[in-house]
């Protein structure tokens, strides 16, 4: 089956033939021809199936017919890259048609996206929460619109967007057609649809498993085995490309960082990265400049990436569905690709729920305890090295253990050479003792007779010194006594004038001002003499 068995517009057709639609994929020809008769629709098919063409293409069909005469479709999805990517094929598709869009996501310029609500668009593509943000600003003006689609319904249940979901749909008039995506049908997702949704069509493609292009692998390790396990499958594969999905937004940093001082290049992409961050490193990494980035679950749906070599489970996901969307990022139109999934002793519970998928086979690899360097990881062998290189290493250890044991040698035979020459000094000491005892006892008495002499010497010039040092402190007290008492000089007695002595006494008799009405009374009482 081929897009013009369809009977759309011309310049759709145009738009197609642009971006390389040629065949609709099972989803997409499943999906449109009830689309096209304005049935309500749940679609429930694994990612990299062309769900986005699946309701794109029949909506803007539609647009084209209608009057176009306000917001006539309004598309949530649950992250900023699948938003922008939803935006972007619309653009492609819609180039010919002159359909118009707009995204209003988080981390873009907010006065930039309310201008073009402002200024009228036919489809508006956004994420729930920056959708309620611009509407309390702009009052959005849903009453023409025709059509709702909820992508990654349950990827937007995760992430806490279902309050703000329904918050948005009752905004939006009851005369409408809704189309409801997802990779899974939790129990909420079928209430909400029940609730809002009437008498859809279910399309539903094979049931979500990992494609068989993808070798999948899991290698249960320590977690600082986990940078050296990096490097040998980089340099042991051929590869493009390589994204690495890790559990937290930390992590994609600090393990970015890890990359980055090992000499690989790598960018990363999260949560708390701003949407101009988040966009650079997107396209880099898709332009071929940067070979590695380092992602939250944020990149595991919708974004189509082609050309990914290798897909890096660096910490292991929450759940089998997750797994499924992270390794969907490789092997995509039916090339191959390589998954590889890191296992610790804490991840061995989540991942027994992976290991569980039915028409699933992944290999299982234990990686020894010693293993900490690239070099001894094989892609072929594991760990166990070929025969040419064990010799090689064989011969180097001894090779090794000869230069050390050479100097020890030499060492041995320079210590024995000492220990003889210490043998005979020793000997010829002991000798010379035994030989000459009396005459060092005949050199020993006159010494006794000077040493004797020294010491009555020593002791007379001691006491002359004692007397010496007497004296003087006898001299210095004498001047301390003339200093601390000094020769008092009889002073002239000062006679004061009369007048000065009547002041000095009435000077005694002023009362001390006192504070308040106390004070003030107190003033006017006269003070008794003394």
């Amino acid at each position: 089956m081929k897009f013009t068995e369809f009977k759309l517009s011309e310049s759709l057709q145009a738009g197609l033939r642009d971006v390389k639609f040629e065949e609709p994929t099972a989803i997409q020809q499943q999906a449109i021809p009830p689309l096209l008769e304005g049935k309500d629709l749940i679609g429930v098919a694994q990612t990299g199936t062309g769900k986005t063409g699946a309701f794109i293409i029949p909506i803007m069909e539609k647009v084209l017919q209608s009057n176009r005469d306000g917001v006539k479709a309004l598309i949530l999805s649950p992250t900023r890259e699948l938003a922008s990517q939803i935006d972007e094929q619309i653009f492609a598709i819609g180039y010919h048609a002159g359909i118009s869009s707009a995204t209003v996501i988080g981390g873009s310029d907010f006065s930039v996206q309310a201008k073009a609500l402002k200024a009228g668009v036919d489809m508006i593509v956004a994420t729930p929460g920056r959708l309620i943000d611009q509407n309390k600003v702009v009052n959005i003006d849903f009453s023409k619109l025709e059509f709702l689609v909820l992508d990654e319904a349950d990827r937007m249940l995760d992430m806490g967007f279902l309050p703000d979901m329904k918050k948005i749909i009752s905004w939006l008039p009851e005369n409408r057609q809704t189309l409801l995506f997802s990779a899974t049908m939790p129990v909420e997702i079928q209430k909400l649809s029940s609730s809002i949704m009437k008498n859809p069509i279910k399309v539903e493609t094979e049931k979500s498993k990992p494609a068989k292009s993808v070798e999948q692998r899991a290698y249960n390790l320590k977690s600082n085995q986990k940078i050296p396990l990096v490097k040998g499958i980089f340099r042991e594969l051929e590869w493009d490309s390589c994204i690495i999905f890790t559990s937290t937004k930390k992590g994609t940093d600090e393990l970015q960082r890890l990359l980055k001082k090992e000499g690989i290049k790598a960018e990363s992409i999260h949560g708390d990265r701003s949407q101009d961050e988040r966009n650079r490193a997107l396209a880099a990494f898709k332009n071929g400049q940067v070979p590695v980035i380092v992602a939250t679950d944020v990149l595991a749906r919708g974004i189509d990436i082609k050309g990914v070599s290798i897909i890096i489970n660096y910490d292991v996901p929450n759940n089998s569905d997750d797994y499924i969307h992270r390794i969907g990022r490789t092997g995509r139109y039916d090339k191959s690709g390589i998954a590889i999934t890191f296992v610790t002793r804490r991840d061995s519970r989540s991942f027994q729920t992976i290991l569980n998928i039915k028409g699933n086979t992944i290999k299982n690899v234990d990686v020894p305890d010693v293993f900490n360097h690239h070099q001894d990881f094989s892609w072929t062998n594991d760990f166990a090295k070929p025969a040419s290189q064990q010799a090689k290493h064989e011969k180097q250890k001894k090779e090794s253990k000869k230069t050390v044991d050479s100097p020890k040698r030499e060492a041995t035979s320079e210590d024995q050479g000492k220990k003889a020459e210490q043998k005979r000094s020793g000997r010829s000491k002991q000798k010379r003792k035994k030989i000459q005892p009396r005459e060092e006892k005949r050199e020993q008495q006159p010494a006794q007779e000077e040493k004797q002499q020294a010491t009555q010497h020593k002791r007379t010039q001691n006491n002359q010194k004692q007397k010496g040092q007497q004296k003087k402190q006898h001299q210095k007290d004498v001047e301390k006594k003339e200093i601390k008492e000094p020769q008092q000089v009889a002073k002239p007695k000062i006679i004061l004038p009369p007048v000065i002595d009547q002041a000095i006494e009435r000077n005694k008799r002023a009362r001390k001002p006192a504070k308040g009405l106390w004070g003030l009374f107190k003033s006017f009482i006269p003070k008794l003499k003394k």
